[in-house]
């Protein structure tokens, strides 16, 4: 960028009120995370955008580019090691945990503050951080948000068998209907790609070819401790962990008591079989209801949680990145581990 230009931008700045200047100091060493390919790119150029917003406000700030699964994990850890100070990735909920994932093999003493700008499917950490509103990313306003309000805060960290997550974790039905989620209806459809799924999943509906992994229903264990000296054990054949209220679209609040920095993981036991009942109990979330439904367990928990299939191994993902299949999963709890900007 011109000097000239930041300078005057600068000057301009400075006469505003104090109460209208940016809140996020000058001396931040922001680092962009970006995933050009993310929404099938889509929003290829949100990253760059941003970049030049920040540059133009003055900040030191660079921008890296990911070309492939993981690169964000490498990045952000590489980001955190040459002294960033505020590192974001720009993508969906999957760039995120990645780029989560390299944040926390850094040394709590010396990690970055952590923001996202959203540009995935879904971008449920960006929406629960009102970082998002409304179903369309907006990078400009995420900036806004960042730089003009920098508000902060701890947020716990999930840990699905050591590997970490921000939103949630799912075993059993969910999971199978994520890979059943054909890459080109998820570019076009979004959110919506994987309602149909969810139906073609547990009905066989459509052609074969559309349908994917057949759902098997297999019965799970959950056991974890509860608030105080509280102790839970639970059957069923589908479990959602959640450290966000959200599972998924903003209208499906699976876990409606979560909190991203309370300390605690919310979990809900689905605990029939019956297709018809799991469309009901579907309905009643939509309803904010399903906590009454009399086939829906719901518990809060500092963890750790164990998961235990009773038949065959089940699928299973974190923040809607499939993790394979696991007999036995174990899901803990780091309280406060990051502090993001918002």
């Amino acid at each position: 960028m011109d000097s000239n230009l930041e300078q005057y931008v600068r000057a301009q700045l400075d006469r505003l009120p104090a109460g209208l200047r940016p809140k996020l100091p000058f001396d931040e060493h922001v680092v962009i995370i970006d995933n050009p390919h993310a929404s099938g790119g889509r929003y290829a150029q949100y990253g760059a955008w941003a970049h030049q917003l920040y540059k133009m406000l003055g900040y030191n700030c660079e921008i890296l580019l990911t070309s492939g699964p993981g690169d964000a994990v490498h990045l952000a850890r590489q980001a955190a090691d040459r002294g960033a100070t505020l590192v974001i990735p720009c993508s969906g909920d999957g760039g995120v945990r990645e780029a989560v994932t390299g944040l926390m093999q850094v040394p709590i003493e010396r990690r970055p503050k952590f923001s996202v700008l959203p540009k995935g499917t879904v971008n449920v950490f960006a929406r629960t951080l009102q970082l998002q509103v409304g179903p369309i990313p907006d990078f400009f306003h995420a900036c806004m948000k960042q730089i003009f309000f920098a508000r902060t805060a701890k947020v716990d960290v999930g840990r699905l068998d050591g590997e970490p997550f921000v939103c949630f974790a799912g075993f059993g039905y969910d999971a199978t209907v994520i890979e059943n989620v054909p890459p080109d209806e998820k570019r076009v459809f979004r959110e919506w790609a994987f309602v149909t799924s969810a139906f073609r999943t547990l009905f066989e509906w459509g052609p074969a070819d559309k349908r994917g992994e057949t759902y098997v229903p297999v019965e799970m264990r959950v056991t974890a401790p509860g608030i105080g000296d509280a102790r839970h054990e639970e059957r069923g054949f589908f479990v959602a962990v959640g450290n966000v209220q959200e599972y998924g679209p903003a209208w499906f609040a699976f876990h409606p008591r979560a909190r991203v920095d309370d300390g605690l993981l919310d979990v809900l036991v689905v605990t029939t079989r019956d297709k018809k009942e799991m469309v009901r109990i579907g309905a009643d979330v939509l309803r904010q209801a399903h906590l009454r439904n009399p086939h829906v367990r719901y518990f809060q928990s500092r963890g750790p949680i164990r998961i235990e299939s009773l038949g065959e191994p089940v699928a299973a993902h974190a923040d809607c990145e499939l993790a394979g299949r696991i007999q036995v999963a174990e899901i803990c709890l780091e309280p406060a581990a990051l502090t993001v900007v918002f």
